[in-house]
This record gives C-alpha cells, sequence and structure tokens, in this order.
C-alpha cells in the first residue's frame, strides 16, 4: 500500500503542477495601412460637338463613349479613355472612394460644362484590395458624364479642362 500512496501523491502534485502553468500569447500588432494611389490615366471624353440644346457625354468605367442630347461624336480627335487610379494597399485592405459631387470645367472663353464621376471598375464605392501584396497595383477605372448646357451665347465651342479630386479611404 505504501507505493499506492506515492503513486498518488505523484498524481495529484502533477496534476497540481499542470493546473498552474498559465498559457498566454500576445497578438501580433496590426499591419500598418498604407495607401498610395498614383493616377496612370486621365478621363478623356474625345471630340465631340454639342448643338443648342446640349446633351450628355458619357465615358464608361470600360472606356466605352455614350451621348444623348444634341450631342454628335467625332472619331478624330483625342483618345476616349475612363482614368485610371493605381491602388497600393495591403491585401484585404477595405477602401471608400469619396468625390465632392459635380465639377465644374471651363474652356477660358467663358464656356463652363460639368462633370459627375458615376461609373467604377469596382462596381461601387467602396472595395477590397485583392492583389497579393503592397506592391502590386489595384487597377481602379473610373468613368463619368459630361453635362453640356444649352448655350447660344458662342462661348461654349472649346477644349475644356479641369481636375478632380477623389479621395481613397481606408477603414
Amino acid at each position: 500500500m505504501h507505493s499506492f500512496g506515492f503513486y498518488k501523491t505523484s498524481f495529484w502534485l502533477l496534476l497540481f503542477i499542470f493546473s498552474v502553468v498559465q498559457i498566454s500569447a500576445q497578438e501580433n500588432p496590426p499591419i500598418p495601412i498604407e495607401v498610395e494611389v498614383r493616377t496612370s490615366r486621365n478621363l478623356n471624353f474625345g471630340s465631340f460637338t454639342a448643338g443648342t440644346s446640349g446633351g450628355n457625354v458619357s465615358v464608361s468605367w470600360d472606356g466605352l463613349r455614350t451621348s444623348t442630347g444634341d450631342i454628335v461624336e467625332l472619331s478624330a480627335g483625342q483618345p476616349v479613355s475612363a482614368a485610371l487610379f493605381d491602388v497600393y494597399a495591403n491585401p484585404g485592405t477595405i477602401i471608400q472612394i469619396q468625390d465632392f459631387g459635380e465639377t465644374v470645367l471651363t474652356n477660358g472663353n467663358g464656356g463652363a460644362i460639368y462633370l459627375t464621376l458615376n461609373s467604377f471598375s469596382t462596381g461601387q464605392r467602396t472595395f477590397v484590395t485583392q492583389t497579393p501584396n503592397a506592391q502590386m497595383p489595384n487597377e481602379i477605372f473610373v468613368g463619368g458624364t459630361l453635362r453640356i448646357p444649352s448655350d447660344n451665347s458662342g462661348n461654349l465651342p472649346g477644349t475644356y479642362f479641369g481636375t478632380f479630386t477623389l479621395n481613397f479611404i481606408h477603414q
């Protein structure tokens, strides 16, 4: 019996040792979220003429141009293209694209037309980055619509330039 008591005491001692050992792990620090956006190609609506009743010219995110109203698309002149932004971020980063509404573009002669960004290759303004690492760009194509007002003053013709601002907000 004496040897049975030794095993019993040893069992309780081992049980006590295992119950006192505390296992702890520290969570890895969060991966720093850095987002870099580079413009690779500008949004270009190409060449067109507008009649006196105006209309709209749109370029979709995939570079297709359409028009409505009193607009005639011309094949000569500037090439049509959606804007292209290269977004560098860690895989799985959630990014929201924010714009600031309608942008006024001018021609220097007093003419004004209006730009709205409304077509994104991501399908919506919020997306998750898909590239396998932060050194590879996530290509985001952006299209928009020009609203050409009806104008009889003669200052509408010309070449229009302007800028728009997009914020790429990471979460």
